[in-house]
């Protein structure tokens, strides 16, 4: 074991003997969890800023596709995989470089920092980005270099898109509705050609058997199968569907969903429990009724999911809250 990963460890195991930090630990993990995400970008995008909302969703897809690929691309242990010592206090499955919590707090409380343009938020962004950063640490499922090439890839990607996102904007704005579907659905390709690649590049480079024992053995039996399968793509086809179903959604929202995000509180609430059902129904609802075999059939199915999910919340859903009377025609 490199000294490097010594250190590493030792801060983790000096973090993990401080008591009574679990729960807090895990509230702030929260913070960068899918499920918490599920509910900051619709209530954003329905009820306070729709065009705030809709960059929101593609920095934050962005970062997480980014993180999945990059986590396949270094195949680099989590401390509860290689040292008996660490107390795996969540588990995670997947690879742990880069940290998807740390560079998905870089980007998305980055960029709502940056919209508030103010120093309270900024402040308040990297207060979040710090605890959800320990937190990891805490759980025992990232290094100290976890977190940092977080940090790193999250806030290049960040200067990136408030760097291009204009001339990409008014270039997007040239093509017409269906060219930017079916570009949408050519980048969703691309990049599961990408996660094809390196996943065919490090097959040469198969992980240590004792990574997978030691995981398992860290946690309790029922998370036993969620402790380490780091080279399943779930994650990745998930992303893929994302990237179709958000290209797809704004563009048709664009043309035929403008909607007024603000207006009475009333009818704000109404459209994030009307919104929210949409979204239960064709996240989890479908994932009830789909088959997890054959292989092929499942990725696809799951690929659809996640492409109807966010569909649903960029596009159906304003479509629907504007047919309910919930919400008005944008002005032009």
């Amino acid at each position: 074991m490199d000294t490097l990963m010594q250190w590493d460890l030792s801060v983790i195991l000096t973090l993990q003997v401080i008591p009574g930090l679990t729960g807090v630990m895990r509230l702030f993990t929260f913070l960068g969890n899918e499920e918490f995400f599920l509910l900051l970008l619709p209530l954003l995008y329905w009820c306070v800023n729709s065009a705030a909302g809709a960059r929101l969703a593609i920095v934050l897809l962005a970062s997480n596709s980014l993180s999945n690929l990059l986590k396949l691309a270094f195949h680099s242990p989590r401390p509860y995989w290689v040292d008996t010592r660490v107390q795996a206090l969540s588990a995670e499955p997947s690879y742990g470089l880069p940290s998807g919590h740390a560079m998905n707090g870089v980007s998305v409380w980055g960029f709502l920092a940056a919209q508030l343009k103010q120093r309270w938020a900024w402040a308040a962004a990297l207060v979040l980005i710090a605890l959800i950063s320990l937190s990891r640490l805490y759980l025992g499922v990232h290094f100290v270099n976890n977190v940092l090439g977080g940090w790193i890839f999250g806030g290049a990607l960040l200067w990136a898109f408030l760097r291009w996102e204009t001339p990409a904007r008014a270039w997007l704005k040239r093509l017409d509705v269906w060219r930017q579907i079916g570009l949408a659905f050519a980048v969703s390709l691309v990049y599961l050609g990408l996660v094809a690649a390196t996943l065919t590049l490090i097959a040469r480079t198969p992980d240590p058997s004792e990574w997978g024992q030691v995981a398992r053995a860290a946690v309790s039996a029922e998370e036993s199968e969620n402790a380490y399968d780091p080279r399943n793509v779930e994650g990745e086809v998930n992303s893929a569907g994302l990237i179709f179903g958000l290209g797809a959604g704004l563009a048709l929202a664009s043309r035929w969903a403008r909607f007024d995000a603000g207006g009475p509180w009333g009818k704000r609430i109404a459209r994030f429990v009307v919104g929210l059902i949409g979204v239960l129904v064709i996240w989890r609802g479908l994932a009830l009724v789909f088959p997890e075999e054959p292989f092929l059939l499942a990725m696809t199915l799951r690929y659809l999911r996640y492409a109807l999910t966010i569909f649903w919340v960029l596009y159906l859903a304003p479509w629907v809250f504007m047919k309910m009377k919930l919400a008005a025609p944008q002005p032009a």
